[in-house]
Formats: C-alpha cells, structure tokens, sequence
C-alpha cells in the first residue's frame, strides 16, 4: 500500500523574491506564455529554496447534499501536495495525493458506506489525485487551475478556483511560509460513483488548503 502521509519536500525558485511572490510569478508567467503574452524569464541560477508542506494548516474537504443533513462534510486527515518545476516560463505543477483512507464524515456512519466498495473502495484504490495541467491567471493572486483528477480507476479533467495569500504576515523570526487554496465542483457519477444517487447529491464541491514552510538552510 502507498504511503498514507505522502509529505514530500520541493524546490521553488526564490530569487530575490519572497516566497509567496515567487510563486505567483511563476503561475503568472506560466499564463501569460499559454496565452501568447510575453513575459520576462526566471533566474534560474538563483538559490533553490526547500519547502515542507505544513498538515497542521492544510487540508482537503468534499462537501455534497443529502437527504440525512443540509450538507455533508467529509475531510481527509492525510494528504500530500508538491509543487513541482518551477523553474521557467510555462512550467510547473501542484500535485496533491489524498489518503482516502483517512476519511472522516460529519455523520460518522457516512465513513463506512464511502469508503465501501460502492463508492470509493478505498481497499483497492487508497489514493485520489489532482495533477495540475493549466493555470489561467485572473488577477495578480487569483486564477482557474486546470488538472486531471483521479477516483477509483477514472481520471478525470477538472478546473479549480486557486487563490495564492498575498501576504502571509510571517512573524519576525518564524519561518516562511507559502500558501494557496484550490475550489471547486466535479460530477461523482463521471467517476462512476453512482451508488446511494437518490439519497446523495451528484454534485461534489471539492476544497483544497495547502501551506508549506520553508526549511532553515543547512548552516
């Protein structure tokens, strides 16, 4: 079985940058070349900063209505997310991996039945995946990040509101941190999630929260 808490380290280039700027400048430059527009090229013989993604302010929520409560809530305690290549116009990707095993529901005996084998069957397919493929910018800090989902054995495309902080008001002496967060809808039948449809809402409007921390420097 995979591993369940697949926190992994990446290099983001810094520059001169903060690192929440950088990354922004990244996504942005990535639009402006898929769009035609020109934009000016990253260093990238600047230093290469380390980043951990810090569980304690992330995480990943899907919400859907039903006939049992207004709303359901379930979040997964253990995910991943990376941010890959950033090095250049039009590169990079956010790779989030989920733990669907580590699934919990606001009405608990909703845990099981999601996790059976009509739904997630989460014994023979313990990850779910999002993989960047696109990032459109809307505005300095805001944008529509396109990528492949996968439940189950089904990959399919969705797009996501994402918002990067613009400043996270690290402390004087505390770590950098660099944060963003990810929304929007995907069709559980299109994943083949069918069971329960009478009782379960369709639509899944799916939440992402990712913050990473940068890593003190060897000295």
């Amino acid at each position: 079985m995979r591993d369940r808490n697949p926190i992994r380290r990446r290099r983001v280039t810094t520059g001169r940058l903060k690192p929440h700027a950088t990354a922004i400048a990244m996504f942005a430059c990535a639009a402006c070349a898929a769009a035609g527009v020109s934009a000016d090229p990253i260093d990238t013989s600047a230093p290469l900063a380390q980043y951990r993604l810090d569980p304690g302010r992330s995480g990943v929520t899907f919400d859907v209505t039903n006939v049992w409560h207004s709303n359901l809530t379930m979040r997964f305690g253990r995910f991943g997310a990376e941010l890959d290549g950033f090095q250049g116009v039009a590169s990079g990707r956010v790779m989030v991996t989920i733990d669907a095993t580590s699934l919990e529901a606001n009405a608990p005996f909703v845990t099981g039945i999601v996790e059976g084998g009509g739904m997630l069957d989460v014994a023979h397919y313990p990850a779910i995946r999002f993989v960047s493929t696109r990032i459109v910018r809307l505005g300095p800090f805001n944008g529509l990040l396109t990528g492949d989902l996968t439940i189950r054995s089904t990959t399919r495309p969705v797009t996501l509101d994402v918002t990067f902080d613009a400043d996270p008001h690290d402390p004087p002496g505390a770590l950098q941190t660099l944060a963003f967060s990810a929304d929007g809808h995907f069709s559980r039948s299109a994943f083949g999630l069918t069971k329960w449809s009478s009782a379960v809402g369709d639509d899944v409007h799916m939440r992402i929260r990712a913050e990473f921390v940068r890593e003190r420097a060897d000295p």
